[in-house]
């Protein structure tokens, strides 16, 4: 075949493809894609092993005390009882996603062939809710259950992704369905649950899209309220309030304002009154900040107490604020559009992994589930985008290790050959280019990062793959992907610039 034949046929598959993804599609036909994305997100979850048990101390100790009423020790008091590793809760999380899974545990009957520890074995203030519950959770065999409610976490975040691209003018066609495939099987949103337990990560991102569907449709009351919901499920939703604030109509931000706070107030005000405060800390900071594990850039310089925390939570948030009332300078109302709001969002989102001292591969979901819509909404799916995506599969390995509690006996050898097979594609679709005499040098420099820093030689017998240092990868990563989100608006900005306009003006005259 010659080198015309081979553009022609390639140009015959993406006019193809293009075609249907913007075909209209059926009530039917979307509630079928619907239920297929889920039964991949739930089969691929389950098959590389489920959600796991470490980090569920976070939240299943909340969630139990909620399920049987005694919400007063939902955030119970610390203990000298001496719990095993993973059983330790090393913190608390928000209380939004233990209200919701303690009413699914409660409607399951999770535990309740055992009778939960009465208000006189929690001890005065709770003081020994924490060892009671402990104890109660290995007689009931609660545990196992209640974290296997972290699936149900898919369904809002498929909705909130439905709603936001319907009021972007891309649902109910075969971009919503590829959309939600995307999704389903975008490690990062799988890793919420099989790397660590933290499905509220999952819950809070479903907030934050359903208020930026509530954006495109002009509902700021709604909006507010939204975001005041993420804020109580996960503080990383901080980093969309504060930019909406700048974008918001100025004649809407009272009402904005209004709902974030009202919604906020509602459920947080009762917890930290019932719970006598022990809940005041979760509440506005939650497990987010944490110094156990480091690694990172900032980890690497040393950076300890307000130092850490002000360039950690501060600086995203006033980096995001900056762009956020940048692009709206630029762009005035049009700011508001679908795309330079979806850009502005995932920025914000992505500017949190730049400056993180600790670094876990869910940390990535919020911005790469933005990332991914981005493209949906932009009508095509660059190829440096998927690129990031698979280099960030490799760095951070969906597989859990073989001796975690649902660590496979094949993980730790699929995380070894992985990097094999994603190289062998890249080589492939490099040479691809080559007959059609294009040399992407993108692929090029992905192929030499896998290369040099992730290939298992064959003839190699380590048992696991040395990798990395994480401040490596956070370098690598966290700043290609603030690129990758902020470049659409960028592009956007320079062709509403004036100069633009005046050249554009010139070449209609000259026409």
């Amino acid at each position: 075949m010659s080198e015309e034949q081979n553009v022609r046929a390639g140009d015959r598959l993406f006019a193809a493809v293009a075609s249907w993804l913007i075909r209209p599609l059926s009530d039917l036909a979307c509630l079928i894609g619907w239920i297929f994305s889920s039964i991949v997100f739930l089969g691929l979850t389950s098959f590389v092993g489920g959600p796991a048990e470490g980090d569920a101390a976070v939240s299943v100790y909340s969630t139990w005390a909620i399920a049987h009423g005694r919400l007063a020790c939902a955030y119970p008091a610390a203990t000298t009882f001496h719990f095993p590793s993973i059983a330790n809760p090393y913190t608390y999380i928000a209380p939004l996603y233990p209200l919701l899974s303690g009413a699914v545990a409660s409607l399951a009957r999770i535990g309740h062939a055992v009778p939960f520890p009465t208000s006189y074995q929690m001890g005065p203030h709770c003081s020994k809710a924490l060892a009671a519950m402990f104890q109660w959770s290995g007689q009931a065999g609660a545990i196992l259950p209640t974290v296997r409610i972290g699936y149900l976490c898919w369904l809002p975040l498929m909705i909130g992704a439905i709603l936001l691209l319907r009021a972007a003018g891309r649902g109910n066609c075969g971009w919503e369905m590829a959309s939600l495939f995307l999704l389903a099987i975008l490690p990062s949103v799988m890793e919420c649950l099989t790397d660590y337990f933290h499905p509220q990560d999952l819950v809070a991102m479903a907030f934050v899209l359903f208020a930026i569907a509530s954006v495109l449709r002009g509902r700021w009351l709604a909006v507010g309220i939204f975001v005041g919901l993420a804020i109580l499920t996960n503080q990383f939703a901080l980093l969309v309030a504060v930019p909406l604030l700048f974008l918001v109509p100025s004649s809407q931000r009272v009402r904005y304002a209004l709902g974030a706070v009202g919604s906020f107030a509602i459920i947080a005000l009762p917890m930290i009154i019932v719970t006598s405060g022990r809940a005041t800390r979760s509440v506005f900071v939650g497990s987010g900040f944490s110094l156990t594990r480091g690694g990172t850039v900032l980890w690497e310089l040393h950076a300890t107490g307000a130092t850490a925390f002000i360039v950690e939570r501060i600086v995203p948030i006033v980096l995001a604020a900056a762009l956020a009332w940048w692009t709206k300078r630029r762009l005035g109302d049009n700011a508001l559009e679908p795309l330079p709001l979806v850009s502005v969002l995932a920025t914000a989102l992505a500017l949190r992994l730049v400056f993180e001292i600790t670094l876990w591969p869910y940390y990535f979901m919020a911005a790469t589930v933005l990332l991914v819509l981005l493209e949906v909404i932009r009508g095509r799916i660059r190829g440096t985008v998927v690129g990031w995506l698979a280099l960030m599969t490799l760095a951070f390995d969906p597989f859990p290790l073989g001796f975690l509690s649902n660590g496979e006996s094949w993980s730790t050898r699929a995380r070894e050959v992985l990097p094999n097979y994603f190289l062998a594609v890249a080589v492939f679709v490099f040479l691809i280019g080559l007959l059609r005499r294009q040399v992407r040098w993108s692929i090029v420099a992905w192929i030499a990062v896998v290369v040099a820093t992730l290939l298992t030689l064959p003839w190699s017998h380590q048992v696991i793959r040395s990798g990395m240092p994480l401040w490596f990868w956070q370098a690598v990563l966290a700043p290609t992907l603030v690129w990758l989100t902020v470049e659409p608006l960028l592009r956007l900005i320079r062709a509403h610039s004036p100069q633009a306009a005046t050249s554009t003006r010139l070449l209609d005259n000259a026409t």
